[in-house]
């Protein structure tokens, strides 16, 4: 070892260049070799792992791995059913897919009233008329929503009370715009004012109606007065929607009303009604979609009246509105539960969960026409 220690302390040799020549174990490192590696065979792993103390059987269980044998394999086929059976059963397909209420599109006063259909007379006799031409002008024929805004409350503003119902077809048509436009708080504001004046305009409820709810709709969390105050605000909107609906069934009756005006009239009470039936929903969901005897099943089972009506039973937009009842009513109902009560039957929860499933179908199909 000491000779080894002088010769790191000789002198370096150099080149005649005067560069250090390296010795060769150094040159050797730098490159770094490494032993060539070979296959080892299955005797020598047994060999080496006995030397290592390895228990025997888990050399055998290594070098003969077993097979898996048709018993094992049907054990296993048995669990993946019946892990799919539990997912099926507690977490159901509507619970990702969860459906959501429809329209029955705005309540409005028909196409574009254009300068053509008005002549000039009738404008000068009716200054609403030359108002909602221009409106109309500039909605349908150039596209200029917020001008059109404009104009309707330009002219709405100064028109005096007592003449509102003079011009109840250029509010129509402001209501229209506003909803499109998705100015829900002005639109609430100007339809409540006006049925301040007119409690049983059609109209006027369907639109205060519907920006009440997207309101209510984009609140996150609701506070327990908020809740007291918007069940309060709901449950008024609810009963104002059932005179102007009785108001719209009396006019139906009239003899005047011929085919035109019934169809009309019974557009008119189906969006109504509609939203009626939201309204109720909306009360049963801020007291927390109780259930069984609580009082608010009431309003849930109203909601559900409504869609099975006989005025409504056919639309696509009720049966969506059924199946989001029907899916909160199961999400708290859970399978080992008994029966419950819904709009005054007991039923079962697999025979609602078939309703459901069939609303859905239905729903479905109607996508694909």
């Amino acid at each position: 070892m000491s000779s080894e220690q002088d010769k790191s302390r000789l002198p370096a040799r150099r080149l005649p260049s005067g560069a250090p020549i390296r010795p060769e174990t150094d040159v050797k490192a730098s490159i770094g070799f490494l032993p060539k590696t070979g296959t080892i065979e299955a005797d020598e792993k047994i060999h080496i792992a006995r030397q290592e103390d390895y228990d025997p059987m888990a050399i055998e269980l290594a070098l003969n791995p077993p097979a898996s044998t048709p018993t094992d394999k049907l054990r296993l086929l048995l669990l993946a059913v019946v892990a799919a059976l539990l997912v099926f059963v507690f977490f159901p397909y509507y619970r990702f897919f969860k459906p959501t209420p429809r329209d029955l599109g705005l309540m409005s006063i028909g196409g574009p009233i254009m300068e053509k259909a008005s002549p000039g007379a009738n404008v000068r006799n009716k200054p609403w008329l030359g108002v909602l031409v221009k409106i109309d002008q500039l909605y349908f024929r150039e596209g200029k929503l917020t001008e059109a805004i404009k104009v309707a409350e330009s002219a709405l503003g100064e028109i005096p009370e007592k003449d509102w119902e003079l011009w109840q077809k250029v509010y129509y048509r402001y209501w229209e715009l506003l909803s499109d436009a998705g100015r829900i708080q002005v639109l609430k504001t100007s339809a409540r004012a006006y049925l301040t004046r007119f409690p049983e305009d059609p109209f006027a409820n369907y639109y205060y109606a519907r920006a009440f709810l997207t309101a209510t709709d984009r609140i996150g969390a609701y506070t327990p007065e908020a809740k007291k105050a918007y069940r309060q605000e709901a449950e008024t909107v609810a009963q104002q929607i059932n005179s102007a609906c009785n108001t719209l069934v009396a006019r139906k009756q009239h003899p005047q009303a011929n085919e035109d005006r019934a169809a009309a009239l019974t557009d008119l009470y189906q969006k109504l009604r509609l939203e009626q039936a939201k309204l109720y929903v909306l009360i049963w969901k801020l007291g927390g979609y109780e259930e069984d005897e609580h009082p608010d099943v009431a309003y849930r089972d109203k909601a559900l009246d409504i869609c099975e009506s006989q005025a409504l039973v056919d639309k696509k937009e009720a049966r969506a509105l059924r199946a989001v009842i029907y899916t909160h009513i199961l999400d708290r109902w859970h399978w080992f539960e008994g029966r419950q009560i819904v709009q005054n039957h007991e039923q079962k929860r697999k025979d609602l969960q078939k309703k459901l499933e069939s609303l859905i179908q239905e729903l479905e199909k109607t996508k694909k026409l």
